[in-house]
């Protein structure tokens, strides 16, 4: 279950001799719930930005569907222009590759930029994911050396029996 920013902040620890500073405690709380609220903040951006470049890359391909289909319906009128006319027809189909191999040229190129940014975007996913782990780990040591304390100082007194 994933925690949230208000789950942390609400969340209240019984008190106990030789305890946790209430304040402290809150607010370490209150910082941790922030954090986690603006690292949440951003992987939503991070996920809507990812979900408009593949719509743009979805578009770019339907555009390149599109051309293709052109570029198939061009090549069958150009045959039925060679039977009137072999010079018009060759003219035409070299425009026509032109034309296609720009458009397919633009559209590469934007699919590489596209591409470029979603492996950008992973990267600081990833990043992210990094720093989120070293911190949790951090706590884990913090928590871990606060248990080793707590053991090392606790002292235990016994009372001597009385002998009958």
């Amino acid at each position: 279950m994933a925690l949230q920013p208000l789950e942390i902040q609400k969340t209240k620890f019984r008190a106990k001799l030789r305890g946790y500073d209430p304040v402290e405690v809150e607010n370490f709380l209150a910082l941790i719930a922030e954090d986690l609220t603006q690292r949440l903040a951003e992987i939503e951006r991070l996920e809507r930005d990812n979900r408009l470049l593949r719509d743009r890359l979805d578009r770019a391909e339907d555009r390149e569907r599109q051309l293709q289909e052109t570029i198939v319906r061009g090549t069958k009128v150009s045959e039925e222009m060679i039977t009137t006319s072999q010079r018009e027809a060759q003219l035409l189909i070299k425009e026509a590759e032109i034309a296609a191999d720009r458009l397919v040229s633009q559209a590469a190129e934007r699919a590489q930029e596209i591409e470029s940014r979603i492996a950008e975007l992973r990267a600081r996913r990833k990043e992210l994911q990094i720093k989120l782990h070293g911190t949790l780990e951090l706590f884990a040591q913090i928590l871990e050396a606060d248990r080793e304390e707590e053991r090392s100082t606790a002292t235990v007194h016994t009372l001597g029996r009385r002998k009958s």
